[in-house]
């Protein structure tokens, strides 16, 4: 197994503002996902890289407020098995901060929360 580039999640305070921006300056042409009064973000998929932004406040209780230093940026990969990635942190006496029935999110030795999943 050889997990490949997934994708770069960015936290904002104002999602809708900063992925106009990134349409507006690099014509990136972001869509909004989900529906009115429920969750809501903005990504791009482009040759098999997504890049999303959510609302930092919303999206986990660790990345509000935006802290440049240490939590605008969340690292993706995408793994074709769960399970067989699971089983593999297990072997290496790996311990997931956090997991869920898409994805497994681990800490990098300098503190950053990388995400691998099937989606």
């Amino acid at each position: 197994m050889t997990p490949s580039f997934r994708g770069i999640f960015l936290t904002s305070r104002d999602p809708e503002k900063t992925a106009r921006f990134y349409d507006d300056i690099g014509l990136l042409d972001f869509e909004s996902v989900g529906e009115p009064g429920q969750y809501i973000y903005w990504k791009l998929d482009r040759d098999g890289i997504q890049i999303a932004i959510h609302d930092a406040k919303l999206f986990a209780d660790y990345a509000y407020p935006p802290v440049a230093e240490s939590n605008l940026t969340h690292i993706y990969f995408k793994i074709d098995d769960l399970r067989e990635f699971r089983a593999r942190l297990d072997r290496l006496n790996v311990i997931p901060i956090a997991e869920d029935d898409v994805t497994v999110t681990v800490i990098d030795p300098d503190g950053r929360k990388v995400l691998f999943g099937t989606a």
